[in-house]
């Protein structure tokens, strides 16, 4: 037994009496890495060369689970080969779940042509790679046999760590060298090696087996994995009391400063941040049996104070992110945020509830809440990818409330953020916005921009673009009907912004005011953008059989300036101040006087 933990007579990390360890099934597992390098090339070449499953986010986000977590599960699992059968009654259930999850995930990426999934893609490599670590340790345990206890999982978690850390340290090493003696003979003009070190068929198999060689490695040397575990265990033992001494303070510095300064500097985050690290710095010294203290009996009490505190820190985070919340509604952040928080809040709550109940012996309640919490947290990463908690639903349906019941304007809603962030939910929700707000030209036109932006000939933007148009002037048309301007002068217009994808999504609003302004006898006509964050003024006068412009330069009002201007712009209310002195042309060169 070491650090508490009885091994089979399969365990790679059994001790002989010779100092040796017992041979992993090494031939079976590096066929395995093998298998998975070439599944892993297949779904890169479908990418590369655009065949099936490429247009098809759901199959390919599903291969991919099943490609990463399979084979990852039986490379850190399997301790014989009399065990495999064993071993796969977890894996392949586990695997096809989280690959039924990824086809979930995937299908929010649809319809592929219209739907941004870079942040759809982070959260689930984040939220899989989390569920896949808690789900090795289970399977490790519940395929060991071995009595369940916190101990144990901890011992693995660190292990599995410190092994995935360097067997991937070392596939990296395998791929630099390669690139490094592919360079070489580039160098000297021997391109054979250069070519085949580069592509894709090569390398994917070679890095899968170091990988897989450096896990079978690192698990046969587990002693020096865990004299890595109790270094960093030491290097913890000092900042820990470090970040207790900061946490305690920075609680006082509150009471002096009061909560605005810290809400002004997005402050719900930096306190989750305060707490998860204090957290887990606690659990990375504490991680023997509950009667072991690393620490004199007034440092461990120094500890607990600070450990007991962080409640504290859960009221004043849930504060902050209930005020954001209020204000603005949901937002995939501030969802995280929340889940952040409970997950946060039930940790410190058992925490101080073990402190309260064992005092200096609170280590025993440590251990229990760490247990529970471990399934908690590998519920929520599982539940997240699935219709049952689904942040992007979450967030549609938190705007869109706040949409119909006026909280935001049709004008300033932020449809950047639904194609951008949301993938399918947002998508669908946009469409619906068309037909739920059919007279809100500026908004369907905003809409059908983020989903047209390379057709700038598109009749939709244009037609677009020509309903969101209004009139302005006493005595011109009013009514915003556009039988009353040239459709040459409109598609010169929608030409000039058409080029510049920003001016169309940040509009709030366009006026045409039709003006002489050169007193020739022909209508000029003032048009005026109003931008979320700026406004221009563009004059367009025919010449040259042709729509020619000049524009001011933008310019930049907010607030009650910006709400008074605006409403003498729909009022048409608007002078052409015509210079006192005329120009000064000597040549071809012309000059004004100011």
């Amino acid at each position: 037994m070491e650090d508490g933990i009885k091994y089979n007579e399969c365990d790679i990390d059994k001790k002989q009496e010779d100092g040796q360890y017992s041979d992993l099934p090494a031939t079976l597992l590096i066929l395995i890495a093998l298998v998975q390098g070439l599944l892993l090339l297949l779904l890169h070449q479908a990418i590369e060369l655009d065949f099936w499953p490429k247009q098809s986010p759901h199959w390919l986000f599903c291969f991919y689970s099943m490609a990463f977590s399979a084979p990852l599960l039986y490379l850190l699992t399997l301790k014989c080969q009399q065990d495999f059968w064993q071993v796969s009654r977890w894996i392949v259930p586990l695997s096809l779940l989280l690959a039924v999850l990824g086809f979930y995930i995937g299908y929010q990426a649809t319809p592929v042509e219209h739907i941004r999934y870079d942040s759809l893609l982070f959260s689930f490599i984040l939220t899989s790679v989390l569920a896949l670590f808690k789900i090795l340790l289970y399977v490790q345990h519940f395929t060991s046999g071995e009595s369940f206890t916190y101990q144990q999982l901890f011992i693995r978690s660190w292990r599995n760590f410190l092994t995935l850390s360097l067997s991937l340290t070392f596939a990296g090493a395998t791929f630099a060298v390669l690139m490094l003696w592919a360079a070489l003979f580039k160098a000297i003009q021997i391109d054979f090696f250069y070519e085949v070190f580069t592509e894709a068929w090569f390398y994917y198999p070679v890095i899968a087996i170091a990988h897989g060689f450096g896990i079978i490695m690192f698990r046969k040397l587990s002693h020096i994995i865990d004299v890595i575990k109790r270094i960093q265990q030491t290097l913890m033992k000092f900042l820990l009391v470090l970040i207790v001494f900061v946490a305690i303070i920075f609680l006082v510095g509150l009471l002096i400063s009061g909560l605005t300064p810290l809400w002004d500097s997005g402050g719900s985050s930096l306190i989750l941040w305060m707490q998860a690290l204090t957290l887990f710095f606690v659990n990375a010294v504490y991680q023997n049996h509950a009667s072991d203290r690393p620490y004199t009996l007034w440092l461990h009490r120094f500890i607990y104070i600070g450990v007991a505190l962080l409640p504290i820190y859960s009221l004043i985070s849930f504060y902050g992110l209930s005020l954001r919340i209020e204000q603005y509604g949901l937002s995939l952040a501030r969802c995280w945020g929340l889940l952040v928080w409970f997950l946060l809040a039930c940790f410190s709550v058992g925490y101080l509830w073990g402190i309260i109940k064992l005092k200096d012996h609170w280590l025993a309640q440590l251990s229990r809440v760490n247990v529970v919490m471990g399934l908690v947290l590998l519920a929520f990463m599982l539940l997240i990818n699935s219709p049952l908690l689904d942040f992007r639903k979450l967030v549609v349906a938190s705007q869109m409330q706040r949409l119909e019941q006026g909280l935001v304007k049709p004008e300033d809603f932020d449809v950047r953020y639904f194609r951008n962030e949301l993938a399918r939910p947002g998508y669908i929700a946009l469409q619906s916005l068309k037909t739920s707000f059919p007279d809100q030209t500026t908004l369907v036109a905003k809409i059908n921009r983020l989903y047209h932006p390379e057709k700038s000939d598109s009749a939709i933007l244009y037609q677009d673009f020509v309903n969101s148009i209004k009139i302005v002037g006493d005595g011109n048309n009013n009514t915003g009907q556009m039988t009353t301007l040239p459709q040459a002068l409109t598609k010169s217009i929608f030409a000039q912004l058409n080029q510049s994808e920003w001016r169309m999504l940040n509009n709030l609003g366009y006026y045409i005011l039709p003006v002489d302004a050169d007193q020739d006898g022909h209508l000029d006509y003032l048009f005026i953008e109003h931008n979320k964050h700026s406004q221009l003024i563009s004059l367009y006068f025919y010449d040259q059989q042709t729509w020619q412009q000049v524009s001011t330069q933008y310019f930049y009002l907010k607030g009650d300036e910006s709400i008074v201007w605006l409403e003498k712009i729909k009022q048409g209310q608007i002078d052409l101040i015509r210079p006192r002195w005329p120009h000064i042309k000597v040549g071809n060169a012309e000059y004004q006087l100011k």
